[in-house]
């Protein structure tokens, strides 16, 4: 993990490691930096409405999807297509992707526009992200990732019981890590 991140991570602890939903100075300053944290994460990737799920790292996130899209999917991300596997979801070929297919891929350009969801790698360019449903991201850090989605879409939950960052996941928020993500994407991903 790179330097720069690790001191984030540790700042962040020492002065922001408070539960971000308590209702006192600390967590309303753990919130604020939360929130500053996923703006930063949504200019850098050039996203206009979208909200960011803070994941402990794909295999959420993906699962997250599937259980929200239960139907045919078509897939060239092979952590993807194991999980819907074992979850028993039909994995369709390209040929036979139609309205009630839920597209998910690594290559922007692999299903030709029709993607629903693409796992983005941030030593890469893109050239729209805003055309896809879904984005996630798990890159560096251990145990993390997001699952940035637009705002219009509802999700079910697959952690019930409070809010953390947002409805869509329960749970106390890791602070150090969302500021240590946010501040890996503006690093890899800058312009």
């Amino acid at each position: 993990m790179r330097q720069d991140i690790i001191n984030t991570y540790e700042k962040v602890s020492l002065y922001y490691g408070y539960n971000s939903n308590s209702l006192h100075k600390l967590g309303f300053d753990a919130r604020r930096l939360e929130k500053a944290s996923s703006s930063l994460i949504l200019e850098t990737l050039n996203l206009f409405d979208y909200e960011v799920i803070y994941t402990s790292g794909n295999a959420e996130s993906f699962t997250m999807l599937i259980d929200n899209y239960n139907k045919n999917v078509s897939t060239d991300n092979e952590e993807f297509a194991s999980i819907c596997t074992e979850k028993g979801i039909a994995l369709v070929d390209t040929c036979n992707v139609n309205k009630d297919t839920f597209v998910s891929a690594l290559d922007e350009n692999y299903y030709n526009g029709k993607i629903n969801h693409i796992d983005l790698d941030l030593s890469k360019k893109y050239t729209d992200l805003n055309k896809y449903d879904f984005i996630t991201i798990e890159d560096e850090i251990p145990f993390f990732g997001v699952l940035i989605k637009k705002k219009n879409i509802n999700l079910v939950n697959l952690i019930h019981g409070g809010k953390s960052t947002t409805r869509y996941r329960s749970g106390t928020s890791a602070t150090p890590l969302i500021a240590s993500f946010a501040k890996l994407v503006k690093l890899k991903y800058k312009k």
